[in-house]
């Protein structure tokens, strides 16, 4: 699987679950994970164009997001967060993954 639909499924989920979330508590910073989930969108229609510097930066913001997501879920032992941030773990973990089969067909 390519890493940009990747991160448009990841960006689909924060987005549903973001503003679910924000119906259902009707707190502002609900609204935290669907910007996450707009912002990755954005990143990965260059990352499909195979831009570098666009597949790092949604890396990063998505291993910013993770750590988030699980530290508010366990705090506020909130189910949706916490479901939020497996999914976005998931996705990290098949990011690095890309890189390192792209790394090796690179070497080998």
């Amino acid at each position: 699987m390519n890493i940009y639909r990747i991160m448009l499924a990841n960006a689909f989920v924060l987005i549903v679950l973001g503003v679910y979330g924000f119906f259902d508590s009707g707190s502002p910073t609900a609204l935290i994970a669907p910007a996450i989930g707009v912002i990755l969108i954005v990143l990965a229609f260059p990352i499909k164009n195979e831009n570098k510097t666009a597949a790092h930066i949604g890396v990063g913001l998505t291993l910013i997001a993770a750590i988030m997501f699980f530290v508010t879920g366990f705090m506020r032992n909130n189910m949706i967060v916490i479901v939020m941030a497996i999914f976005t773990t998931l996705a990290l973990f098949m990011y690095i993954m890309d890189f390192k089969r792209r790394k090796q067909e690179r070497e080998g």
